[in-house]
């Protein structure tokens, strides 16, 4: 039994100095990376009060530098998310979007302490310790910024540290 209880002081351990510092960080303020292949997913501040954007993220994958976003989706009531590679701008056609868009889906938070899994909280809220991207590496491997990668980054990007 000693065993058993060492084992669990050490599981916590590792697991409370992570939640400790993503509870110091605001999710706009938020770097997160993802451990296979090191890409980190950088969060900001969503421009603007009359923006459907809750949410802006950076990546960069490869030598592509990536801008994303989140925006609420009435119709399915969730988040919906996109990482996108040199979009054209102003007035474009899904298409277009399409074309240009390396990952699309709902973003996730995870809580570590506790296992749970939920939408990212909204701006000025605590980071979450985990951002899940379901699809991400699939998405990643079949996109033209990583052709020819031998690994697939995961959908899972922990939490680094907050940025100044």
């Amino acid at each position: 039994m000693a065993g058993s209880s060492a084992v669990s002081v050490v599981i916590c351990a590792l697991a409370f100095p992570v939640a400790a510092q993503s509870a110091d960080c605001k999710i706009e303020r938020a770097i997160y990376g993802e451990a296979e292949t090191g890409i980190e997913l950088t969060f900001f501040a969503a421009s603007g009060e009359n923006t459907p954007v809750t949410h802006g993220f950076n990546s960069t994958v490869g030598d592509a530098k990536l801008e994303g976003h989140v925006m609420f989706d009435p119709e399915i009531e969730r988040q919906v998310g996109m990482l996108m590679n040199n979009c054209p701008e102003g007035d474009v056609t899904g298409a277009d979007l399409d074309a240009c868009t390396v990952w699309k889906g709902i973003p996730y938070g995870i809580d570590q302490a506790t296992g749970r899994v939920d939408l990212i909280p909204p701006e000025g809220a605590d980071a979450p310790d985990a951002i899940l991207l379901p699809g991400f590496g699939p998405a990643v491997m079949a996109s033209r910024v990583e052709a020819g990668r031998d690994t697939a980054p995961w959908d899972v990007f922990e939490f680094k540290r907050c940025a100044s």
